[in-house]
């Protein structure tokens, strides 16, 4: 659990998303998550259930979705990276009251590319209730968010097999091309002979239920909360 704990999925604010908090208040002493104590700047907590499959070296790709406030019509942005030792991802900028999540959109991550000719747009969000925040209450959304993963298709990726500092001659990297061009088409053939998604709203288990509840039990501050 330890190792988990250090690999939280929550990195860096992107500029664009002023308002963007998530991780808030992450201290890392040894292996310990540590949550803010509820007061009157930290009055909830949104806990967003995870899961990834990850079968396919690293995920190329982070997950934005829109939070609205039921009662303002007010957006916030929460980034979720996949990260298979992470079975959350959570918020501390919610104030109490209603909200409902409205839509997802996948970006890639700088230097990898999502495939498709056309510029990617949000995709609306379905299957999830509204939810109610409470003050000094942690919330636990009734659905998770299923992550699956494609091999990246890093432009310009090298393979184990090419030289030192670009030594290789232009038939070789005509040879290699065609290859992971064609190990690509393969697998995205699979994936679909298989009707994987990327990312899928599914319910929320017993079974994962327990395995999330074990995991929220070992982080500092969690029993200060209701």
């Amino acid at each position: 659990m330890c190792s988990k704990l250090k690999l939280s999925a929550f990195k860096g604010v992107r500029k664009n998303y002023s308002n963007l908090f998530f991780a808030a208040v992450l201290f890392l002493t040894g292996c310990s998550m540590t949550f803010p104590v509820p007061d009157e700047k930290n009055q909830t907590i949104l806990i967003i259930p995870v899961e990834t499959r990850q079968t396919l070296r690293h995920f190329v790709f982070t997950l934005d979705i829109s939070i609205e406030d039921s009662a303002n019509n007010k957006i916030v942005h929460h980034q979720i990276e996949p990260n298979p030792k992470m079975l959350f991802s959570y918020n501390t900028q919610l104030k109490p009251g209603k909200y409902k999540i409205t839509e997802m959109i996948r970006k890639a991550k700088p230097g990898f590319k999502l495939g498709g000719k056309k510029k990617r747009r949000p995709e609306m969000v379905k299957g999830i209730s509204e939810f109610q925040l409470e003050k000094g209450k942690i919330t636990i959304i009734d659905k998770r968010f299923l992550f699956q993963q494609p091999k990246p298709t890093k432009k310009g990726m090298q393979s184990k097999g090419m030289g030192m500092k670009g030594k290789v001659d232009a038939a070789e990297r005509v040879q290699e091309q065609l290859k992971r061009k064609a190990e690509r088409k393969t697998e995205q053939k699979e994936m679909r002979e298989q009707r994987v998604r990327f990312v899928q709203i599914v319910d929320l288990d017993e079974s994962f239920k327990t395995k999330l509840m074990e995991e929220l039990k070992e982080v500092e501050n969690f029993e200060k909360w209701k």
